[in-house]
């Protein structure tokens, strides 16, 4: 009898552990189909990702191209990256080409696109901050840089502004970290800052614009049309609390003469012009902010009469028009 059972045992011993690999094996090749699965669609995200960050570069800046392949890690796995101009079909384009690499899974992406119109940087803009005014307490305890930087936050060398550029002497009440470009020589932002990034005095060829659209050098009436028009999300409002978020294309406010209003972006990232301005040239803004905490910014280009008290990130520049600031 206890042969029997231990017969009987032994093969229940051997049944298990025939059935424990089986089991075994579905396991480990689930997890590596899952992990599979995983690491492709992760690896296709990368390629993806990275095609549209090098579109987005290319928009800021159209002569930018990369022939030799880089590497950039990004989510965790690395983007092998080049675009070139080609000719497909006869037209020009633009070829990028990107390979998505997570856990030894690779996807490769090619992406062909049309060359963006080249944009350009107004004249008047002299510095990351221009006013035709003092802002001696109108600039806190900022980071202000006027160095040129693409899309991935590289500095494009020599390419930049000043940091600060207005019509009267500037002192830096506020310790603001300043930095900028002068003379195709880039110095970092620091305080005390170079001297050179900050420009004084300067008159603009004898008198600094007046309006929005002379500031940029087109004909009168255009940015209020194009906001009119609702163009790309363009939008025109004389209460900033109509405003409709986030901004894009060309949003222009028009107060009443020296009527101070607030402009708070709340949790969004906005873009485009953002115009601040009357006929008179009288509008006064006491406060732009976004929501704190959080990576928020507005990209592009800021006009106003009279503004104070900055509490966001702008990735472009500022210009005030007024000579009456910080009355």
């Amino acid at each position: 009898m206890s042969k029997f059972i231990l017969i009987i045992v032994v093969g229940g011993f051997i049944s298990y552990g025939i059935i424990s690999i089986n089991l075994n094996t579905k396991i480990t090749a689930g997890t590596e189909n899952s992990i599979k699965t995983f690491s492709t669609r992760q690896s296709r995200n990368i390629a993806n990702s990275m095609a549209q960050m090098i579109l987005s570069g290319i928009n800021d800046s159209t002569s930018w191209r990369v022939a030799t392949p880089i590497d950039k890690n990004i989510f965790g796995g690395v983007a092998t990256y080049s675009f070139i101009d080609t000719v497909v079909a006869g037209d020009t384009l633009i070829k990028i080409s990107v390979t998505g690499k997570y856990n030894d899974y690779e996807t490769n992406v090619t992406v062909y696109a049309e060359k963006p119109a080249a944009g350009f940087v107004p004249n008047v803009v002299r510095g990351a901050w221009t006013a035709n005014g003092p802002l001696d307490k109108t600039i806190s305890d900022m980071f202000i840089d006027g160095r040129d930087y693409d899309a991935f936050g590289v500095i494009i060398p020599g390419e930049g502004v000043h940091g600060v550029s207005t019509s009267v002497p500037f002192v830096n009440t506020a310790n603001a970290a300043i930095g900028g470009t002068h003379l195709s020589v880039d110095y970092p932002m620091e305080y005390p800052e170079n001297p050179l990034v900050i420009e004084e005095n300067y008159n603009w060829g004898g008198q600094f614009p007046t309006t929005p659209d002379a500031a940029l050098g087109i004909p009168e009436g255009t940015l209020k049309s194009i906001a009119q028009s609702g163009q790309d999300g363009s939008q025109y409002v004389t209460d900033p609390d109509d405003l409709t978020l986030p901004l894009s294309g060309v949003t222009y406010i028009e107060l009443p003469d020296d009527h101070e209003e607030k402009i708070d972006l709340k949790s969004t990232l906005s873009k485009g012009i953002l115009v601040i301005h009357n006929s008179s040239g009288s509008t006064r803004i006491k406060q732009t902010k976004v929501k704190k905490n959080l990576d928020l910014f507005f990209e592009g280009l800021i006009i106003g009469d009279y503004m104070f008290h900055f509490h966001l990130d702008v990735h472009g520049s500022i210009i005030l028009l007024s000579p009456d600031l910080e009355t």
